[in-house]
């Protein structure tokens, strides 16, 4: 027979939310838009609606770019509805966001996401984006991190570990010419398949020339060999450089998201007049800021405008660094993760500075042996010129 405790915590599931512990005991009080008093929580995956999303903050800054009110847009690899969330703000009541997930072990958070945070102009579809509809291909979903999922074999389904699905393929040109939805913006992360979907998407994108923002391995450079020779140039989203070859992303890395404009149509988005990075400052890390002996800071004042953080610095790889950005009352960018991730591949945070007014960079070793930062810079990207005039309401 269940206890009480079972019975609530089986509860709490079916709306996506845990219960957390504290002072030993676990307290439960009313629930207000999925958060409780300072008692106990009772949270949600995802920020709540009227919350920023600070993850991935480039691809945020390459939605709210891109996305015009009233748009239709497409959400590829939806996973926890984080990204969903930013591109149906960015779109308005009058837009509608298509948003993709294959994988079984997400499709519950991503649903209860969508509803407790209100998406109302959010369609989801279960099924593996691929180059042909009505096909079935087997889904490897690793039993530990159900977000490593893949269709296309780099997994062991050997593995113990693994989980193997059989998931419905769908083309989005055949989705597209169906229900008369054609997007403007495309965000597609489907771990390594994204070469399978984009062939599968060709005819509009040819047509319609929709902005893209791809996750991109950088040893399989076959997406954005198929997006250039539509016509597309290609920027890395946290560095601003053009990436033309894998050799033009930075050293180290193997994980980066682009952001693809087709040539006619960049002069209609915010990089029409955009320009090379520029060195504004830079600090080693003895110089910098350290309010205690897990952080590192660097504090300034800057004018409205694109920037990026880039910092260097050696760690544990089990380490659990934190690379935020602080301005406008509020963490604006943040990357939280292990040191084997982040260092090759998020030692660069993109922000926007929407007003002039002071802002801090910060480094936090979270957990793990000792880090030391060695050095952080900060870049201006000239000529970014973002349409929306509501700021950080959207």
């Amino acid at each position: 027979m269940k206890t009480a405790k079972s019975l609530v915590q089986s509860a709490l599931k079916v709306f996506n939310l845990r219960l957390v512990r504290r002072s030993g005991f676990d307290r439960l009080v009313g629930v207000l838009d999925g958060r409780v008093a300072e008692a106990g929580w009772l949270v949600r995956d995802i920020p709540a609606w009227f919350e920023p999303v600070v993850g991935e903050s480039a691809v945020c800054l390459a939605l709210r770019d891109l996305i015009r009110p009233g748009d239709v847009c497409f959400d590829v690899g939806a996973f926890d509805g984080a990204l969903t969330q930013v591109m149906a703000r960015a779109t308005g009541p009058r837009g509608l966001v298509c948003s993709f997930e294959a994988n079984t072990e997400m499709l519950p958070k991503l649903t209860n996401n969508c509803a407790a945070n209100t998406l109302s102009n959010v369609h989801l579809v279960h099924a593996a984006v691929w180059h042909t509809t009505g096909e079935w291909v087997t889904m490897m979903i690793p039993k530990n991190s159900p977000m490593a999922a893949e269709v296309n074999g780099t997994i062991d389904p050997d593995s113990p570990e693994t989980t193997e699905t059989a998931i419905p393929t769908l083309a989005l040109d055949d989705f597209s010419a169906r229900y008369g939805l054609f997007p403007n913006v495309v965000k597609m992360d489907i771990e390594g398949a994204e070469p399978h979907a984009l062939n599968g998407f060709r005819e509009w994108l040819a047509r319609g020339k929709p902005h893209l923002v791809l996750e991109q391995r950088v040893e399989d450079f076959r997406a954005v060999n198929i997006v250039r020779e539509l016509g597309y140039d290609a920027f890395d989203a946290n560095s601003y450089e053009d990436i033309h070859t894998p050799s033009d992303f930075p050293a180290g890395s193997f994980v980066r998201n682009v952001v693809c404009i087709h040539r006619d149509r960049l002069a209609e988005t915010a990089y029409a007049n955009r320009q090379p990075r520029k060195l504004m400052r830079e600090n080693l890390g003895a110089d910098m800021d350290r309010p205690n002996s897990t952080t590192y800071e660097m504090h300034l004042r800057l004018p409205a405008g694109r920037y990026v953080a880039e910092f260097e610095a050696s760690a544990d790889p089990e380490s659990t660094l934190s690379f935020e950005v602080l301005h406008d009352r509020a963490v604006r960018a943040k990357c939280c993760i292990a040191a084997s991730w982040l260092l090759p591949n998020a030692r660069d945070l993109a922000f926007h500075v929407h007003r002039e007014g002071p802002a801090t960079i910060r480094i936090v070793h979270v957990n793990g042996p000792r880090m030391r930062v060695e050095r952080l810079k900060l870049f201006a990207v000239p000529g970014v010129t973002p349409a929306a005039g509501l700021g950080m309401v959207m």
